[in-house]
Parts: structure tokens; sequence; C-alpha cells
């Protein structure tokens, strides 16, 4: 039994069924790697998008896919919702989106600043609903502004909430480059972790706050130094939620396009196995933090 905590359905323009990235892609993905249940995290790009959110695309992560695919495989499938924080009608939408069954809010990848005056309702209405809210944080492009987080975690006690990518995860460390625009910028920072790093800090006082282990972000901070990343994992094993962000086709690093790439699962997995301290610390990132979280039966 595994929950991916982070996985997209991803339907293009193109007519192309080879851009497609589907449900059932999404379900081999995970019943390769032993089944269990997939968090389907959609993401707002809608004809309502704002300004603030150009250049992002078309409407490729849609809240309804997320939901058709759990109506179709309710044992399989999470679904979450998301909206635009400037749709006139946000706060009406999620209402209805949690009413259709979304157990969650995100991903929340928007170009705006985390503590932007249109996402505070939100978050706050979610801590209401009891859905937990899941960030995208990347220094210059989404939720951008990292440091304004820790007083958004004060002020929504009630709202859980789960950070993940490049600058969330390069805060496990204390000497973190920020400056998007500096030369010497990286969003995956390699080397030795210097202990007291905002990321860990967080994980450790604020009972609301979670961390998504997927993508590139997530691998960086578990194994740029070796002995930080074991240790991290034995003290955080309550608010860690394994996930992959992977988008192979098969769970085999089958890409839409025909290359292939090594998936995430079959990374992250095993290294987990080999430092978690035992079964139960493996079970409790693999699944059982997610199951809480959720509301889930086990």
């Amino acid at each position: 039994m595994i929950i991916d905590f982070h996985q997209h359905i991803i339907v293009r323009q193109s007519t192309d069924p080879a851009s497609h990235r589907t449900a059932e892609h999404v379900l081999a993905h995970l019943r390769h790697h032993g089944g269990g249940k997939a968090v389907i995290l959609p993401n707002d790009r809608g004809e309502s998008v704002a300004p603030s959110f150009e250049g992002q695309g078309s409407s490729e992560y849609d809240t309804e896919l997320a939901l058709d695919a759990w109506r179709q495989w309710p044992d399989e499938i999470v679904p979450f919702c998301h909206v635009n924080p400037l749709r006139y009608d946000a706060l009406d939408a999620i209402r209805r989106y949690h009413r259709a069954g979304a157990r969650g809010f995100g991903e929340h990848k928007v170009r705006l600043a985390f503590d932007h005056p249109a996402c505070l309702p939100i978050y706050r209405l979610c801590g209401e609903l009891g859905l937990p809210v899941l960030i995208h944080f990347q220094y210059g492009v989404y939720s951008y502004n990292f440091e304004a987080a820790e007083a958004v975690f004060r002020a929504c006690p009630e709202t859980v909430f789960i950070g993940h990518a490049q600058a969330w995860w390069a805060n496990v460390s204390a000497e973190v480059r920020s400056d998007y625009d500096a030369p010497d910028f990286v969003g995956y920072p390699p080397g030795p972790v210097v202990r007291g790093g905002l990321t860990d800090r967080w994980l450790e006082e604020y009972p609301n706050v979670y961390g998504d282990l997927s993508a590139g972000s997530g691998w960086n901070a578990l194994t740029r130094d070796p002995e930080f990343g074991p240790d991290f994992v034995r003290r955080h094993r309550s608010k860690l939620l394994w996930a992959t962000d992977c988008y192979c086709l098969d769970g085999k690093g089958a890409m839409a396009g025909g290359h292939t790439q090594e998936c995430f699962a079959a990374r992250t997995l095993p290294w987990l196995r080999e430092h978690c301290v035992s079964e139960d610390h493996y079970a409790d990132i693999t699944y059982r933090n997610a199951m809480r979280l959720l509301g889930l039966e086990n």
C-alpha cells in the first residue's frame, strides 16, 4: 500500500492522444509500484485566468478531470481542487468542489505572493472545510515570497499546509540563495546542508505544516547531504508525505512523446526502504501520514 500525494492528469490542447497523461496512466504508474492511491492535483488555468497567470498555458490540469477520475476509480484516486484566487467566485467554487468530493486544495501554483490578499481567504476557508493546501514554492515565480510563509502558518492554524518545490526544499538548509535574478542562483542547491533551515524548523514547530517529498526538489533535499537526509526523515517521520510528481506513463519511465527517463517512484521508494528505521517508519511516510491528513480509513 502506497499513497502518491502528487500526481497530475494532463489533457493538452493538442488532439494527439500521445501528448496526454490520462487517469489510466496515473493508475498504471501506481500499480506498477504495488498499488494504493494517487492524489490528483489540478491547477486552475481556465478562461478566467488573471493577468498574473499569463504564460502558464492552456487549461491542462482541470478539477473536473480529477473528480471524474475519482468517480470512476474511487478506491485508487483522491481528487483535489484548485481555483485561480483572482476569480470572482473563487470561494464559492471551492465550496462546490468540496461538496462534489474534493479532499484538498492544490497544487496551488500561482504567480502571486504566498500571502497575497486574494489567497488568505482561500487558506482560511480550506481550514474550515478540512481541505489540506498543497503549495508550490519557487523563488521569483510561484508563491515567491517564501519567507512570508511563517506568518501565514501562524495566521491560519486550522489549515494544513503542505510545502513542495524548489524554494521549499532548498530551505532545509540555513544557507540558501534566494535572489532569483542573481547569477549564482540555483534552484536545486548541491552540497552539505547547514542545519537550522526554515523548512526544517517549520516542520518541527508548526503542527499544521507538512512536506511533499516529490520531484527533483524533494529528491535533492534527501540526497544532497548523506548525513542530513536520513536524519531528516527520522526526525520528521510524522510530517513527510511520499509523492512523485512523476510524469511517466507506466511506472517504468515511458514518457509521452516516446522517450524515457527514470521514474521517481523507482528512485525514491528504495531510498526510503534503506533509510527508514523500521517498517512502521516507512509506512508512516508512504501512506499513513497521508491517510490521516485526508481523513481516510486504514
